[in-house]
């Protein structure tokens, strides 16, 4: 019997098993960028809401929020695109399963937190920092459930929806690797860096997740600690330095210092990465069991951030930098550990239910999924 030929248009997956020590850094990688997120939103409570930020702890906001926290978005791109394009094959099959997949893992979820926010404003009230139910319907329902133009109601969830209009072009991008896969990533590149300033936007999104499958389809060595690691995450430090000093050291063009923050965002790749190999970080057991419940905190986090500051600022205004950034840490944590745990529950009480509201998630043992 003979095997049937593909046409020349298709390009098949990357078929060798993920790498054990590259799933282990994964997984722990999930719950750590999941945290930063947190902690980056939470930063509200010590810049908006107090009457005045203190020196030291503004430095620390401008340094984690500013530059450190910003890594986290890029890098789950990376990851995903890592983790995606290296098993996607470019078929008209494959394409229709993977929307289908692709509707149940983020869009189901990306509606239903969105519309629970909602039913939480028209029958329980406003949510300082977030919104209430006058802002929906004067910015429109709909709009602000899809997040058409707009960020959507729970506005942290504009990564899924940039994630899905990703896979729905995905196609585009395994062209490019079938073509010219170097061309691919430097075009993308250009025009991340020169056609939008923000440092987040579809050229980005398009870049990065390029950029983890091009590290798939190439082969690269992810595995061990390498010497891009050594010098990424030299070379992010450094840049970061220079980025929150940028106006003392003479940097004012805006352009240079946003092309420069975009580069620094790719380092920040390597230096992530990096970390990720310190062995108490790779093999905890603590970060793989709470890496089995990350997307559950990342959909919930936003409005329980908000709520807890706001019960918190009632009884406690932190004034003076140590007071500030225990709030800034402590809020955060607590953020993290208590969706952990109610992420826990419900998987025990209601796993079908957990499942389905995480798109199928329900937490094999802590392994990378791909």
């Amino acid at each position: 019997m003979y095997e049937t030929a593909k046409p020349a248009w298709m390009l098949g997956p990357v078929r060798e098993p993920l790498d054990r020590d590259v799933s282990r850094r994964i997984d722990v990688l999930r719950i750590i960028l999941i945290g930063l997120i947190v902690l980056a939103h939470g930063a509200r409570g010590i810049t908006v809401r107090v009457p005045a930020t203190d020196p030291v702890a503004g430095w620390m906001v401008e340094v984690l929020n500013g530059h450190v926290d910003f890594v986290a978005v890029p890098l789950f791109f990376t990851i995903s695109g890592f983790l995606f394009l290296r098993k996607f094959e470019l078929s008209a099959a494959s394409y229709g399963e993977m929307l289908r997949k692709k509707f149940v893992s983020l869009l189901i979820p990306y509606l239903l937190f969105n519309i629970g926010l909602a039913a939480w404003f028209y029958f329980v009230g406003s949510i300082e920092m977030m919104g209430s139910w006058g802002y929906l319907v004067q910015e429109g329902i709909v709009t602000k459930t899809l997040g058409l133009g707009t960020t959507p109601i729970n506005y942290p969830l504009w990564f899924l929806r940039d994630l899905l209009v990703v896979f729905i072009l995905s196609p585009v991008l395994l062209l490019f690797f079938k073509e010219a896969p170097g061309v691919g990533l430097a075009t993308l590149f250009c025009l991340w860096v020169g056609v939008n300033p923000a440092p987040y936007s579809y050229y980005g999104d398009f870049f990065m997740f390029y950029f983890g499958g091009y590290l798939a389809r190439t082969r690269f060595p992810l595995q061990g600690i390498s010497w891009w690691q050594r010098w990424g995450t030299l070379l992010f430090i450094l840049l970061t330095a220079a980025l929150v000093a940028h106006k003392q050291l003479g940097i004012t063009d805006e352009h240079v210092r946003l092309f420069l923050f975009k580069c620094n965002l790719v380092l920040g790749l390597a230096c992530f990465w990096r970390i990720s190999a310190i062995p108490f970080v790779r093999d905890s057991a603590v970060l793989h069991r709470m890496a089995r419940h990350s997307f559950f905190v990342y959909l919930a986090h936003e409005p329980t951030v908000s709520v807890l500051q706001t019960r918190l600022l009632a009884v406690w205004q932190p004034v003076g930098n140590a007071q500030q950034i225990a709030f800034y840490w402590l809020s955060g944590l607590t953020v993290i550990v208590l969706l952990w745990g109610v992420g826990e529950a419900l998987s025990r009480v209601v796993p079908k239910v957990y499942a389905a509201a995480t798109g199928a998630r329900l937490p094999a043992p802590s392994m990378a999924r791909e």
